[in-house]
C-alpha cells in the first residue's frame, strides 16, 4: 500500500468534514452550498478538489460540522 502525501491527506480530511456538515444538518450538496454562500456548480466542483476551498468557506463547514476551535 502506498502512502498518502500530505496533500492527498487533507483532501481526505476536507471531504470527510464535508460530509460530516452535510450529515449533522441534514443537507445536499444544494443546501450546503447555499448555506456556505456558493452556487451549487462551485461546489460540487471544489468537492473534487478541496483545496480550492478558501479559508472563510472551511471555516463555515467546520462550525457546521461542528469542529469549531479546531
Amino acid at each position: 500500500m502506498l502512502k498518502k502525501n500530505y496533500y492527498r491527506r487533507r483532501e481526505d480530511d476536507m471531504k470527510i468534514l464535508i460530509a460530516t456538515a452535510k450529515t449533522r444538518n441534514n443537507l445536499t450538496n444544494e443546501g450546503l452550498a447555499k448555506r456556505i454562500g456558493m452556487p451549487v456548480n462551485t461546489f460540487n466542483k471544489k468537492t473534487c478538489h478541496p483545496g480550492l476551498f478558501r479559508c472563510s468557506q472551511l471555516w463555515l463547514l467546520e462550525e457546521l460540522a461542528g469542529k469549531e476551535g479546531v
